[in-house]
């Protein structure tokens, strides 16, 4: 019976997948790299001034989600694509939902902030600051 229920957990976590990359917008790590590079895209970093400071990716703008709001408007350009980059990517929907229905042309990375950081291949791309 226990292989039945990994097979259960297994499809499940095919299907959610899928389903939230169907509804929204997303990108995925690799593509990141190139998106960094590209002018005709903005990377918003939504996590708190704290955590953006201790560890960043090089060129994104950070609009914590408390302020974002009252400062979006001021630095975001509805000419160019929008990625959004959060600690998880379900976290804060209404961010990118609210940017869609402003017109803007929003994105989401898929696999959020906590696996940038854990992971060898973006370690040219982040900042990071020892105290």
């Amino acid at each position: 019976m226990q292989w039945l229920e990994y097979v259960f957990k297994f499809l499940e976590k095919i299907f959610r997948k899928n389903a939230f990359k169907a509804k929204y917008k997303t990108k995925n790590m690799k593509s990141l790299n190139n998106i960094l590079k590209s002018k005709k895209w903005q990377v918003i970093d939504i996590r708190n001034s704290i955590s953006y400071n201790q560890n960043h990716l090089k060129g994104s703008i950070n609009i914590p989600l408390l302020t974002f709001n009252l400062k979006y408007f001021k630095i975001l350009d509805k000419k160019n694509k929008v990625l959004i980059i959060d600690e998880d990517s379900r976290s804060h929907l209404s961010i990118y939902k609210s940017l869609k229905a402003k017109g803007f042309k929003s994105y989401i990375l898929y696999e959020g902030y906590k696996n940038i950081k854990n992971n060898a291949d973006f370690d040219n791309l982040t900042k990071v600051i020892v105290y």
